[in-house]
Order: C-alpha cells, then sequence, then structure tokens
C-alpha cells in the first residue's frame, strides 16, 4: 500500500508597513503611546502643537535603542484647519495610507454652554466624516460650517 505521508504546506507571511499619527504625543500617555506602537515597527508620525516641545519627545524617543521603526516629527495644531489640512497632505504624500490614528488632543477648562458645546461637538464629528471621505476618495469636498 503506498503511504500517505503529509504535505507540508508552506505558510504565506504577509508584510506590510503599517503608519500611525498620534496627536499631541509630546509627554504623558501620548508619548507613551508613540513609544508602544514604535516598539512594533509601525512607522510613527509624533504630532505636537508646540513644535520645540514636539521635536524634544521626538529626539528622545530616537535616541532609544529598541525602536527600531521609523518615526517622524510633524507640528500639528488641531484648531487650525491649515495644519490639519498640511498633517493629512503630508500622510498622503509619504504613506498614501494611515493605519491607525490616535487623538490625545484635549481641551481644558469648564464648558459654559452645554448647547454650543453639543454643537462644536457635531460640527467636529461632520468634518472629521467628510475628511474620512475625502482621503478616501483623493480630491477635496467643500464644505462650510
Amino acid at each position: 500500500m503506498p503511504s500517505l505521508g503529509r504535505t507540508k504546506l508552506a505558510k504565506t507571511i504577509f508584510i506590510f508597513d503599517r503608519y500611525a499619527v498620534v496627536i499631541e504625543a509630546n509627554k504623558g500617555i501620548g508619548f507613551e503611546i508613540c513609544r508602544q506602537l514604535a516598539s512594533q515597527e509601525i512607522t510613527v508620525v509624533l504630532n505636537a502643537r508646540d513644535e520645540r516641545r514636539g521635536l524634544d519627545s521626538f529626539h528622545k524617543l530616537k535616541g532609544t535603542d529598541a525602536l527600531s521603526s521609523d518615526l517622524l516629527f510633524h507640528q500639528l495644531d488641531v484648531a487650525e484647519p491649515s495644519s490639519v489640512a498640511s498633517i493629512a497632505e503630508f500622510i498622503k504624500a509619504r504613506f498614501g495610507r494611515l493605519d491607525i490614528l490616535v487623538n490625545n488632543a484635549g481641551v481644558g477648562g469648564s464648558i459654559v454652554d452645554s448647547e454650543a458645546f453639543k454643537k462644536a461637538v457635531v460640527s467636529f464629528l461632520c468634518k472629521l466624516k467628510l475628511a474620512k471621505i475625502e482621503f478616501a476618495i483623493g480630491f477635496k469636498i467643500a464644505f462650510f460650517f
């Protein structure tokens, strides 16, 4: 009787680059998220509103021997539309896509008018959805809020 030996199947491993953006990553949780992502061989773009502080954090992380991935810095002020547009263009030109987005930006102070806050949140979420669509289709949609 012929032998029914096992056939070894080679595993196909798909290795691809992954890209992450961490907003307000110059200290605290954002900084640690950058460190953790970079340690997983993910290309990380560290963002900070204050360029000097952001670059200081960038150089601190870049000096870590354990990080084998690419680490980049891009200044970003989420309250400035031109700054948001700048990083969107940077990501699109450099990577063509974004796999991970960590929004660590916060707002301090007290909220006096809850209705105004709700409207601001809705406006922000609408803009975020439109930005996602724009990125996917590759061109800008005009919108006014």
